[in-house]
């Protein structure tokens, strides 16, 4: 039996554009399967109306720059925000279509989704990659209820996958740790738009904006403001900073993910207030670039980070760039040399890789610049999007020699 030119591509994933608020998965679906229908491929998005914490998008049948998108309500926008997704009629739905694809493609892990997707995955035996974005370990978030999950679901999709995708070979280990075949794991980094941000964007004006003076160094922070992206270390650091240079701003740009209060909190406690800048939720890819470039230092302080979508970004927009041992990303900011990478935890280290940025500006910047060249050449999503149809490919010709010789698992 042979593999068609062209594919029938499922795509299940909680959120999709214009969900920006949900952090850089979605980005990761959008700039997929965007370049997958560019290519010829026969795509449909099927998720959740989720796209922030107080709006939803119009659930039903839509056309996203030429990506078919099937939009279900949540139960509970509220709940779906605290990544509790109860997509209505989702099971159903699903069941009715499943089998018309080629491959299932399942982004996240432990959903709903995932779990409404399992049957018809293994009744029909198709060909199916969990995507699991970081989310693998069970002891981040919800580790009781993430082990209920695996209990029941959670072990059966990892067992029965065609492909088991890791970001980074951190992931790669954790799939090896829980006893999976190393052959099964196949390891794509996330990519970036490389021409995301070819633009001049009016840098005095977005600081003006948020009372930002001309003149004062900026520390930048861009992510959603939640424990796992450790703000609060970057604070702690930030207030040693000031102790050397005392007009610099940290600037924290993003949504609140649940610790704004304790964030707002910690700074007073330091007496840093006058130094801190809140922007909220920056969606609008202009803004994003001027946040970025209004940065002197950009920092991504994560305990845990798979890989640091972020992280790319700012070296797009040639940022000098820090981020933690706990990044996915750390392996190569250090064997490159295009960025720092600090333990996480260690607040003096972190303020002093800062100071030294901020101390000698054209040395930060000439390391930012290579780090642009590095992230254009080497994390381009037209090159990936190569990658993922060869998987594809194969995950499809697996499926038909094993209906052709009657192997019904395994």
């Amino acid at each position: 039996m042979t593999v068609p030119e062209k594919f029938r591509i499922l795509h299940i994933v909680p959120y999709f554009n214009p969900a920006w608020a949900y952090g850089g998965p979605v980005r990761v679906a959008y700039e997929l399967n965007k370049r997958l229908v560019e290519r010829g491929h026969e795509v449909l998005i099927y998720t959740t109306d989720a796209l922030d914490s107080e709006r939803r998008s119009p659930a039903g049948e839509q056309i996203v720059d030429g990506v078919k998108v099937r939009r279900f309500r949540n139960l509970s926008n509220s709940m779906a925000w605290n990544r509790v997704f109860i997509p209505l009629r989702f099971g159903i739905e699903l069941s009715r279509i499943i089998d018309t694809f080629d491959v299932i493609h399942l982004h996240e892990f432990r959903t709903l989704q995932n779990a409404y997707a399992l049957s018809g995955l293994r009744r029909h035996n198709l060909p199916y990659i969990i995507m699991p974005q970081g989310g693998l370990p069970p002891e981040l978030r919800r580790t009781a209820l993430k082990h209920v999950y695996d209990l029941f679901y959670g072990r059966k999709l990892l067992k029965s996958a065609s492909r088991l995708h890791a970001l980074t070979e951190l992931e790669r280990t954790q799939y090896l740790e829980l006893g999976l075949p190393d052959a099964r794991v196949i390891v794509i980094p996330n990519g970036i738009d490389v021409t995301a941000y070819e633009f001049e964007v009016d840098v005095p004006a977005f600081k003006r904006r948020f009372a930002i003076p001309e003149g004062r160094p900026v520390v930048g922070f861009f992510a959603r403001l939640s424990h796992i992206k450790g703000p609060e270390f970057l604070v702690s650091a930030f207030a040693s900073v000031l102790k050397h240079r005392p007009e610099a701003i940290l600037m924290l740009a993003g949504p609140d993910d649940g610790v704004q209060a304790e964030i707002e909190a910690q700074i007073d406690g330091l007496g840093i207030r006058e130094s801190v800048r809140f922007t909220g939720f920056i969606g609008d890819e202009a803004d994003k670039a001027a946040a970025y470039r209004a940065s002197d230092v950009y920092v991504l302080p994560s305990r845990y980070e798979i890989q640091g979508i972020t992280v790319m970004e700012s070296l797009l927009n040639g940022v000098p760039t820090i981020t933690t041992d706990r990044c996915g990303l750390a392996p190569t900011l250090i064997e490159t040399g295009i960025g720092h990478v600090v333990s996480f935890g260690d607040v003096e280290a972190l303020a002093g890789e800062i100071i030294t940025m901020l101390d000698h500006p054209d040395q930060a910047q000439a390391q930012a610049a290579y780090g642009q060249r590095y992230i254009r050449e080497n994390y381009n999503w037209d090159t990936l999007t190569d990658q993922w149809i060869e998987v594809y490919r194969a995950c499809i010709a697996e499926a038909r020699a094993n209906r052709l010789n009657g192997n019904r698992g395994r």
